[in-house]
């Protein structure tokens, strides 16, 4: 029996290849989106990129404008401070949260992503070593196994995506510096392993108000 394809499921693949193609930078910050080119880029209706849009602006991954279309979602240097402010707030707790309930499981699945996040470096894969750094800082907050954590986590991780994303494309990073990103995770993870909260939160405050800084030169280069 063939398998049916249906409306959601044809909107869940369009949205999806859009978050790709905007990690990429094929679509930047504060770009249209076009729903008539999109449907024909992906051989559908105009419905379903309408749908997909739906589910990227329900992440956070677009704007809608009345009368003006949809938007790659995009940042003002203020939006963006506040943007790692909130993640250093949230993950704090996130990180309390974690290692009151860390199991050896837990770690494990940490340290699988570490070993993702540099095998990429090594091969100079930016997008799927920054992907493996994201997912670490999301499983955390699952770790914390707080709900709404895991829901506001998700969220800012979508917008710091989109900040990377944008960063890269204006200012890519060099290997040294991607490879220094991962070792300062290493230290975090490490942290994490020790049980170490003050040591994990210290990391995750600096490294978070360093690459702040990295994204906020990036957005004054437009």
């Amino acid at each position: 029996m063939g398998v049916v394809v249906t409306k959601a499921t044809r909107a869940e693949t369009v949205a999806a290849a859009l978050r790709e193609a905007i990690l990429k930078g094929d679509y930047l910050s504060g770009e249209r989106l076009i729903e008539l080119s999109l449907a024909k880029t992906f051989d559908v209706s105009q419905n379903t990129v309408r749908d997909a849009m739906r589910l990227l602006e329900q992440d956070g991954w677009v704007v809608k404008h009345a009368r003006h279309g949809v938007y790659v979602r995009s940042f003002t240097p203020d939006e963006a401070t506040e943007v790692f402010a909130l993640i250093i707030a949230v993950e704090a707790l996130a990180l309390e949260w974690a290692l009151q309930t860390m199991t050896k499981s837990g770690l494990q699945e940490l340290g699988t992503l570490m070993d993702a996040a540099r095998k990429h470096s090594y091969k100079g894969d930016w997008l799927a070593a920054m992907e493996a750094v994201f997912r670490f800082h999301e499983t955390l907050a699952q770790i914390a196994g707080k709900p709404l954590t895991i829901q506001a986590m998700a969220q800012l991780f979508n917008q710091l995506r989109l900040l990377e994303a944008l960063r890269h494309a204006r200012a890519p990073r060099s290997p040294h510096e991607l490879n220094t990103h991962i070792q300062w995770h290493e230290r975090l993870y490490h942290a994490i392993e020790a049980g170490d909260l003050p040591e994990a939160q210290r990391l995750l405050r600096e490294q978070m108000q360093s690459y702040g800084d990295t994204v906020l030169a990036a957005l004054k280069m437009a």
